[in-house]
C-alpha cells in the first residue's frame, strides 16, 4: 500500500442528540355494558374507527367519552380502564311531561345531556294530544341510537332512564326549545340513580404505565384519583406524573365548596352552573359532564404531541409556530381554546366575571361563549393547588400550564441525563479520552446545554438571554460523592409564563400641541 503520512483517521459517530418527551396517552375511566372489553382491565390502544362501539357498547358512558374525544384528537394513544355497573345499583330516571293538545302545528327541539349530540326535534301537527307528543318523543329517542338513555311514554309522561346503573344519569340535563300552542312542557331532571361500581385498587392494571391525562367521571369520588395522581407527581427513578379532568355540574356555590375541598396540582376541575330554569335544567353548558372532560383531555393531549396539527385549537396569528404541537406547547396559556363540539351557553344564564374569579380562586376552570357567540371556549385551565404541604399559600401550580412547562423541564432533563450518563465513571479530576467518564465540569456543562435548548425555538420553555443563563449557571449546584457515586444537583429553572392581564392608564388628550 501507498506510504500516507502522518496517519491521519477521522470516524464518523452520531450525532448528539436530545431526547424529548414520551407520547401522550390518555386514560378513560367509566362504565360499560355488554362488550368484548374485560371489565376492570386495562384496555389499550383504542382505535379511530368506532372500536369503542364494540368494546364497550355503543350507549355506554366511556364509549361517549371516548367518541367525543376522538373527533378531535385521531393520534393520541387512547386507553380506557372499563367498568361494570354495580348489580345493586339503581338506574336514574327523569321525566319531560307534555300536557294539552296542540291547537296549531309547531316543532319542539328537546336536548336531553347534550345541546350538540342529543337535540331531537320534534314536529307537532294541529290537533295531537299528549300522549301523542310523547310518543313522537319517544320514537325520536329510539332513532339516537348512541344515546346512553332510553325512554317510555305513559299519557304523555315520557320517562327518560339511565342505560347505566347508578349516579352516572342523575346530572343529565334537559332543555326544551320552542313553542306549540295548546302544549305545555314540565321538566323533572333525574336524581334517583345510586350505587357506582366499587374504584378499590383502580389502578392497579397500570402500574408503572404513565397517563398524562386521566379523565375521571363526575360521580366518582376524587380521593382515589388524586391519591394516585400525587403519589406520582415526583418518584423516584422515573416520570410518572399526570393531570387529572373531572367536570362537575352544580351551583355556583356547591361548585366553589367543591373546589376548596381539592388542593391537588395534579387535579383540574370544569364547573358547569346548574340551571332550573321551566325549559331548561341542568348544566348552563348542556352536555355529558364526562364528555367535556374527555373533549378537554383531547384538546391537551393533542397539544403536547410532536408534531400534531394544533390549528383549530390555538390562536396563532403572531406565532405560526404554535400552530404545530410538540413540547413548547406545554408553555402556552389554555385559555381560549375553543372547543368544538359544545353547544353554546344561552344568553345571560352562565357564570358572571365576578363569579368566574371567584371559582378560579378556589380552584375551579369554566368554560363559556367567545364575544361573537360561535363557539365554546375556556377561560384560564387552574389545578386545585392552592397551598403547599405546610399550608403556605402556593402560586407555583395554579395554573395547568405552568404545571404542563414544569413537569416538561424536569422530564427533558431527567430523559437526557439518564442517556448521556447511562454508563460512566465518575472522577474529580481530569476526563481520559476515550473513555466514558463524566466530572464535575462536565455535567454542569450538559446541564447548561439542555437549559440553553429548552430556552430555543423548540421548546421555548424556560427563559432565554444572556441574564436568564447567567441566574441558572449562578443557581445550578453540582456536588460529587465518590463514596456512593451520587451526583447532587440542585438548580433554580426560570420558567415562562402566561400572559393574564394589561393594565393601562390612558389620559384624555384636547391638545396635541400642549403639555
Amino acid at each position: 500500500m501507498p506510504i500516507s503520512q502522518p496517519d491521519t483517521t477521522f470516524t464518523i459517530i452520531p450525532a448528539t442528540t436530545t431526547i424529548s418527551t414520551e407520547p401522550q396517552k390518555v386514560l378513560f375511566v367509566g362504565q360499560m355494558l355488554s362488550g368484548t372489553a374485560t371489565a376492570g382491565a386495562l384496555t389499550s390502544g383504542i382505535g379511530n374507527t368506532g372500536e369503542e362501539d364494540a368494546l364497550f357498547g355503543a350507549t355506554s358512558m366511556i364509549a361517549q367519552m371516548v367518541r367525543q374525544a376522538r373527533r378531535i384528537n385521531k393520534v393520541t394513544q387512547f386507553d380506557a380502564i372499563a367498568l361494570a355497573d354495580a348489580s345493586a345499583g339503581v338506574a336514574a330516571t327523569g321525566t319531560i311531561v307534555f300536557s294539552g293538545t296542540s291547537t296549531a302545528a309547531g316543532t319542539l327541539t328537546i336536548s336531553i345531556g347534550s345541546g350538540y349530540n342529543y337535540a331531537l326535534t320534534v314536529a307537532i301537527p294541529s290537533g295531537t294530544a299528549a300522549t301523542a307528543v310523547g310518543d313522537l318523543l319517544d320514537t325520536a329517542v329510539a332513532a339516537a341510537v348512541s344515546a346512553p338513555f332510553t325512554s317510555s311514554n305513559s299519557s304523555g309522561t315520557v320517562t327518560v332512564t339511565s342505560v347505566h346503573k347508578g349516579e352516572f344519569g342523575n346530572n343529565v340535563g334537559y332543555k326544551v326549545e320552542g313553542a306549540v300552542a295548546g302544549i305545555s312542557v314540565a321538566l323533572t331532571l333525574p336524581t334517583n340513580g345510586a350505587t357506582n361500581p366499587t374504584l378499590t385498587n383502580i389502578f392497579n392494571v397500570i402500574a408503572g404505565e404513565r397517563y398524562q391525562t386521566i379523565v375521571w367521571p363526575e360521580t366518582y369520588t376524587l380521593t382515589t384519583l388524586t391519591t394516585e395522581l400525587d403519589t406520582r407527581f415526583n418518584v423516584s427513578s422515573a416520570v410518572e406524573d399526570g393531570v387529572g379532568i373531572q367536570t362537575l355540574s352544580n351551583t355556583y356555590a356547591n361548585l366553589i365548596t367543591a373546589g376548596n375541598a381539592q388542593n391537588s396540582k395534579s387535579l383540574v376541575l370544569i364547573g358547569n352552573k346548574e340551571l332550573s330554569a321551566t325549559a331548561h335544567k341542568g348544566g348552563a353548558l348542556l352536555e355529558f359532564s364526562d364528555v367535556i372532560s374527555a373533549e378537554f383531555a383531547a384538546i391537551r393531549a393533542l397539544r403536547l404531541t410532536t408534531g400534531a396539527n394544533i390549528s383549530a385549537y390555538t390562536i396563532s396569528t403572531n406565532g405560526a409556530l404554535d400552530a404545530t404541537g410538540g413540547p413548547a406547547i406545554a408553555s402556552l396559556p389554555y385559555f381560549n381554546t375553543p372547543f368544538n363540539y359544545l353547544d353554546l351557553i344561552d344568553r345571560g344564564v352562565g357564570f358572571t366575571n365576578t363569579e368566574i374569579e371567584a371559582l378560579l380562586t378556589a380552584g375551579v376552570a369554566t368554560l363559556a361563549n367567545n364575544l361573537t357567540r360561535t363557539s365554546i371556549i375556556s377561560g384560564e385551565i387552574v389545578t386545585t393547588r392552592k397551598t403547599d404541604t405546610a399550608g403556605n399559600v402556593e402560586t407555583t401550580f395554579k395554573f395547568l400550564n405552568a404545571v404542563d412547562t414544569s413537569v416538561t423541564v424536569r422530564e427533558f432533563y431527567f430523559n437526557n441525563m439518564r442517556a448521556r450518563f447511562a454508563q460512566s465513571r465518575l472522577t474529580q479530576g481530569d476526563l481520559i479520552p476515550n473513555r466514558s467518564m463524566a466530572n464535575q465540569a462536565v455535567i454542569e456543562s450538559y446541564l447548561d446545554n439542555l437549559y440553553n435548548q429548552l430556552s430555543g425555538d423548540d421548546y421555548v420553555l424556560v427563559q432565554s438571554g444572556s441574564a436568564a443563563q447567567k441566574y441558572f449557571k449562578d443557581n445550578r449546584v453540582v456536588t460529587l460523592n465518590l463514596s456512593t457515586g451520587a451526583v447532587t444537583i440542585t438548580m433554580k429553572v426560570p420558567i415562562v409564563t402566561q400572559l393574564r392581564s394589561f393594565v393601562a392608564t390612558m389620559q384624555i388628550s384636547f391638545s396635541t400641541t400642549g403639555a
